[in-house]
């Protein structure tokens, strides 16, 4: 498909497909095209009306009579039927008749495929929404996301596309952000090998990370003083907290110790420098972040980020 300079997914249209209706610009868009496939069919009909009529009225010709006149009458059949076509209508001219859009709700997945040509190579768009596919041009494969949950609006017999909206995320079961397995689950559902299957769980781990980045914005926003430890955050810190499979715990003597998943860690240092902030030096990284202890949550937060760690049960 020749891409297109037209915004694929308006957003003044949305009310409208929304509502199962087109809107006048893209009614008129539409009919443009359909006129444009309507006359190619007109050209076609004529051409091989032209041929049949050459193949069977011109006796001087040096084929086979039975080959010309079966020929000939192909040629005539293929021009009534393109005709016939033409005239009523085809699947998209159909369409804005009916004036009706249809919605599909669900995962999105975009593929492409090359095609080898005699003399050239180009590609073939594909959005795939709901389990069914819709090949595109290359702007509207482009505008569309990569993953997530959308609703997309399309004509019911020519599948063309009108709209593309994203979606809210679907609601994630408690812990996702914290406990490995939606995102492990999510994983092997992407090697399924249903497409389908595998969008929804793409869908899923961004659904999973777009929440992680929430909480973690949140987090970065320092509680007010009065609901912070009272104590010297070099006296608070003290102790193991967790976060998810990580654990760190930060000893009197300044070493700290991280634990990750599968029981690997890494030994460290940290302090308190005279610029309030938690210095600390772990897996050979120098860093210096913003840090406080509410209750029994230590917050460490850096560019906007904040990452809670609960104390540990006995710590």
């Amino acid at each position: 498909m020749i891409a297109s300079k037209v915004d694929p997914f308006p957003a003044a249209d949305l009310e409208a497909n929304r509502s199962g209706r087109l809107t006048d610009a893209q009614r008129t868009r539409l009919g443009r095209a359909a006129r444009a496939g309507r006359k190619d069919e007109f050209i076609g009909a004529l051409f091989c009306l032209g041929v049949g009529v050459v193949l069977l009225a011109a006796p001087g010709l040096s084929l086979n009579i039975l080959i010309r006149e079966g020929a000939g009458a192909a040629f005539l059949l293929v021009a009534v039927l393109l005709l016939r076509q033409a005239a009523d209508g085809d699947s998209l001219t159909k369409d804005l008749r009916s004036g009706r859009v249809e919605r599909l709700e669900g995962a999105i997945a975009k593929n492409t495929r090359e095609v080898r040509g005699e003399n050239s190579t180009y590609t073939l768009y594909y959005l795939e929404v709901a389990g069914q596919s819709f090949e595109v041009d290359s702007t509207t494969y482009n505008a569309a996301p990569e993953v997530g949950i959308v609703g997309l609006y399309t004509l019911p017999r020519s599948h063309a596309i009108l709209n593309l909206e994203r979606l809210p995320d679907r609601p994630l079961p408690a812990g996702a952000t914290t406990s490995p397995a939606s995102a492990l689950g999510a994983i092997a559902s992407m090697r399924s090998g249903d497409p389908e299957k595998a969008a929804e769980a793409q869908a899923e781990l961004a659904a999973i990370r777009n929440a992680m980045q929430a909480e973690r914005s949140a987090a970065a926003i320092p509680p007010p003083v009065g609901q912070r430890d009272p104590r010297p955050l070099a006296e608070a810190i003290l102790g193991t907290w967790q976060t998810g499979p990580i654990s760190t715990t930060f000893m009197p003597d300044g070493t700290l110790v991280t634990t990750l998943p599968g029981g690997r860690s890494h030994d460290g240092r940290w302090s308190i420098g005279s610029d309030g902030k938690l210095h600390s030096n772990s897996a050979g990284r120098e860093t210096a972040t913003d840090a406080w202890v509410a209750g029994d949550v230590l917050t460490i937060s850096a560019e906007g980020q904040g990452m809670s760690y609960r104390r540990a049960a006995g710590h």
